[in-house]
């Protein structure tokens, strides 16, 4: 797949469960142990505004203010990668520096299972874009199968140990629990 195809698509999934929020749900907890529906929203939001170079701008708190902010953010993230030479380029990435090929998918892979998180935490169905899901997990399984794959999972650390899947499950689901989700 296009990695700019993936990123545009991953961001459609967040957009679809993020429109499908009741405002009475932003302080509902999510998969994300530590933070609330609005925290995983900010997350979202204030990631793409940072990668893309942009000074974070005050977020307005209200479901419809984080929709916008989201449009905006997420457009910002794509103008850098849409770019002459955007994926060419290296990128400064979680303390280390990513090609611009794999930027994009690890933006892609933060916004699609922040999705997830989303649709789990509001009740919404977690089958989100298999194509996408499929290919995110892909890339995941890859990039921590390199040396310093495994560094990055355990407690305190940016993910946590792979869970269990059952076989056949919604292909968002296995890239969620991949990345340490519990998923039932």
């Amino acid at each position: 797949m296009d990695p700019l195809a993936v990123f545009r698509r991953a961001k459609g999934s967040f957009r679809i469960v993020l429109e499908n929020i009741g405002s009475d749900e932003l302080e509902s907890p999510t998969p994300c142990s530590e933070w609330t529906v609005r925290d995983v929203i900010m997350h979202v939001i204030v990631g793409d505004y940072r990668f893309s170079g942009i000074q974070v701008p005050p977020i307005p708190r209200d479901l419809r203010g984080l929709i916008d902010a989201h449009s905006e953010a997420a457009g910002f993230a794509e103008a850098v990668f849409s770019a002459p030479g955007g994926l060419e380029r290296d990128y400064s990435f979680a303390s280390n520096v990513v090609s611009g090929q794999i930027a994009i998918l690890k933006r892609s892979r933060d916004s699609f299972v922040h999705g997830w998180d989303l649709a789990k935490a509001t009740g919404q169905p977690s089958d989100l874009d298999p194509e996408v899901a499929e290919y995110l997990l892909s890339f995941s399984r890859q990039e921590f199968n390199e040396p310093q794959g495994a560094s990055r999972r355990g407690p305190g650390l940016r993910y946590a140990e792979e869970r269990p899947c059952r076989p056949g499950s919604l292909k968002a689901d296995q890239l969620a629990a991949f990345l340490g989700r519990t998923i039932d």
